[in-house]
């Protein structure tokens, strides 16, 4: 086991962190970050306030160093040349780790959403303690590097972290408590989340395109994940259990799932059922192999597979009609030459004849990474904005 500090205390000489905004302030500054620049008339606009509101407001905001005037452009909105308001991104960083059984992985992004800094850590296993460790250790070199770190976001999956034992999950190895205490000990905002909900925040901001403001992503692997975007807003639930989709039925032929349930999303798509599915493999990258090898089972559980994911964005579609649905984790793996099987699922469930958005992304450790990064930017942006 790795071992770990005696203490967690505060990172020394750690900055005052993000500046104390009045929340219709933060909310003028969102705007202009999150559109890449506005004129003060159309952050005034968007927020419904006076000119001269939004004169005090581009004050306070120039005065904290958080936006640049960016001279004049010629918008389209009014058809007049405007001032513009740029947000400056080098001021402020943000740091997310990534929870794996056996490594941690670590990115930090400027507020434009770059990553500008990464670590990545062996580990024995799973250990709070050691866990905390390598966050603070994290936080000192950071600022050592130059960074200032306004927030930090811990993130894998609640169900069961990726190699971890059946049924150890993030909540488990930080609970609440824990996570209290890291806040109080780092002097930054602290949040654990689960990878998913980290990954649709990290894709709805600042990928939703203007008039864009609903979302519903699909990570597929052992165990299946989704995330729902409305209003610019991720939908947690009443009690963080929102996404809970993974027996929604899919087939009504389908196999079981060890739950019971027949035909669902989990028993026809799931990497773990897909393998379990065909003799003799141990990965979803053997089934892919063998079916690339034209082996007829292989070949068809991938299409069972493919038709599942489909069925499963159709039901979304039809319960959110969000602008557009993600797949990410192994899909673009099974979807791969699997088109037809996809819209076939999709078109037994979605019946509305214009076309979906449907976008398939491929992530590696760095990326998940750099999604809790993101979580961390939008949870502390978002904070205050209301």
């Amino acid at each position: 086991m790795t071992s770990a500090p005696d203490d967690l205390t505060a990172p020394p000489g750690a900055d005052p962190g993000w500046p104390q905004l009045h929340p219709t302030t933060q909310s003028a500054y969102n705007r202009i970050l999150w559109n890449g620049g506005l004129s003060k008339s159309e952050v005034a606009k968007k927020l419904g306030l006076s000119r001269t509101r939004m004169t005090a407001i581009a004050r306070d905001l120039e005065a904290a160093g958080l936006i640049v005037e960016g001279g004049r452009e010629q918008r389209a909105s009014t058809g007049r040349p405007a001032d513009m308001l740029l947000a400056k991104t080098d001021l402020f960083h943000f740091l997310g780790v990534h929870v794996r059984a056996g490594e941690l992985v670590a990115a930090g992004i400027d507020l434009a959403n770059k990553v500008v800094w990464e670590r990545r850590q062996r580990v024995d296993g799973l250990d709070t303690s050691v866990i905390g460790a390598h966050c603070r250790n994290w936080l000192v070199e950071a600022k050592a590097d130059g960074l200032r770190v306004a927030a930090l976001a811990v993130c894998g999956s609640t169900e069961r972290i990726d190699g971890a034992a059946e049924g150890m999950g993030l909540y488990a190895v930080v609970p609440e408590a824990v996570r209290s205490e890291w806040e109080g000990a780092f002097g930054v905002p602290v949040w654990v989340e689960d990878d998913v909900v980290a990954l649709t925040a990290f894709e709805q901001w600042p990928r939703l395109a203007e008039g864009q403001d609903s979302m519903a992503l699909i990570s597929l692997g052992r165990e299946i994940g989704f995330g729902l975007v409305a209003d610019r807003k991720i939908i947690l639930g009443a009690h963080r259990r929102a996404g809970r989709f993974s027996h929604v039925q899919v087939a009504s032929d389908g196999a079981r799932c060890p739950l019971g349930h027949r035909g669902c999303l989990w028993a026809e798509s799931s990497t773990a059922s897909i393998v379990k599915d065909v003799a003799g493999a141990r990965t979803l990258g053997d089934v892919i192999d063998r079916a690339v090898a034209e082996e007829r089972a292989a070949r068809e559980r991938l299409a069972r597979a493919a038709r599942g994911i489909g069925a499963a964005a159709g039901h979304i579609l039809n319960l959110l009609d969000p602008d557009k649905v993600i797949l990410t984790g192994d899909s673009p793996s099974i979807l791969d030459s699997r088109t037809e099987d996809f819209e076939e699922g999709l078109r037994s469930v979605y019946l509305v004849p214009d076309q979906p958005v449907i976008e398939v992304t491929v992530f590696d450790f760095l990326e998940w990474a750099r999604a809790a990064a993101g979580l961390a930017l939008y949870r502390r942006l978002a904070e205050y904005d209301r």
